[in-house]
């Protein structure tokens, strides 16, 4: 591998689908998401050893934004006076165009950020003020995937 198939992880972006409505999610820091997979350990009449098999996941991550945008807050108020939750997806991308591998590009369905940030003042700062949150999805679409690395 050639250094340049590296990925710089400010080549991207991300955007934001709430019930519909798509934005670009321009306050975005950084995104993580995984997939991990539920494993079961079972024996096997016959065999001396253990055997795994995959019989499930789990879509977890983590995001981290500048603290200038409200959305989130008015969902959580909303499903707090209402009960009602809306759907929410984050599509996100890959794409440094020095490397050879390409982008790669997908859709996380029905996330759920459980914690937000309601306010926050810090008057030693002179920073952005930011918040972070672990978050889960129940689906995901690969819309583009890397190719493999040229030799």
């Amino acid at each position: 591998m050639l250094v340049n198939d590296t990925l710089n992880g400010n080549e991207g972006k991300g955007f934001i689908t709430i019930d519909g409505k798509n934005r670009e999610l321009f306050e975005l820091i950084s995104i993580e998401a995984n997939l991990e997979l539920t494993v079961s350990e079972r024996k096997i009449m016959g065999s001396r050893l253990t055997q795994n098999k995959v019989t499930g996941g789990k879509g977890t991550g983590n995001i981290k934004m500048y603290f200038n945008n409200s959305d989130l807050l008015k969902i959580a108020k909303n499903y707090i006076n209402t009960g009602k939750y809306p759907e929410i997806s984050i599509q996100a991308y890959v794409d440094d165009k020095t490397s050879s591998v390409g982008k790669q590009e997908v859709i996380l369905r029905n996330v759920i950020i459980p914690n937000l940030l309601v306010i926050k003042l810090d008057f030693d700062s002179e920073d952005g003020l930011q918040f972070e949150s672990d978050f889960s999805f129940g689906r995901i679409d690969g819309l583009s995937y890397f190719k493999e690395i040229k030799q």
